[in-house]
């Protein structure tokens, strides 16, 4: 009689909020994810949603690599991700010379502060003017 219940609630519970993993289900009724997995239906594998636009995904959709299924994203919101985390690891500086605001890996960076080097130019340019301007360069 309780694994009626447990059955019930456990396939009322996925067909509202099918996103839920076998573990959560189980926490919510006091049982383990295995059987969970056994009254629910054996087998069958959760759906995977896109956690920022919310739609259905599937590793061999177009565009969709391992990667970006593992991470359970969409591939729009994979490139959009992608390009974010790359941005977010710039820093950003103003050229001394022209004045131009430019950008830098974080890498860079650092590896430049541990020399004990300024980055001061947007260019290899603007680093020979400055330089000749200095009269450090002949």
């Amino acid at each position: 009689m309780a694994n009626n219940i447990i059955r019930d609630s456990a396939i009322r519970i996925l067909e509202v909020n099918p996103s839920l993993s076998y573990a959560e289900i189980g926490r919510l009724l006091g049982v383990s994810r295995q059987r969970i997995c056994q009254v629910a239906g054996g087998g069958r594998r959760q759906p995977r949603f896109c956690r920022i636009c919310g739609l259905r995904i599937r590793l061999y959709d177009d565009g969709v690599t391992q990667t970006a299924f593992i991470s359970s994203y969409c591939a729009e919101c994979w490139a959009a991700e992608k390009k974010r985390r790359q941005e977010a690891r710039r820093r950003t500086f103003i050229c001394e010379l022209c004045g131009t605001k430019f950008t830098r890996r974080a890498g860079t960076v650092r590896r430049q502060a541990r020399l004990g080097l300024k980055i001061r130019w947007c260019s290899k340019r603007c680093q020979g003017e400055w330089l000749a301007t200095r009269g450090r360069l002949n």
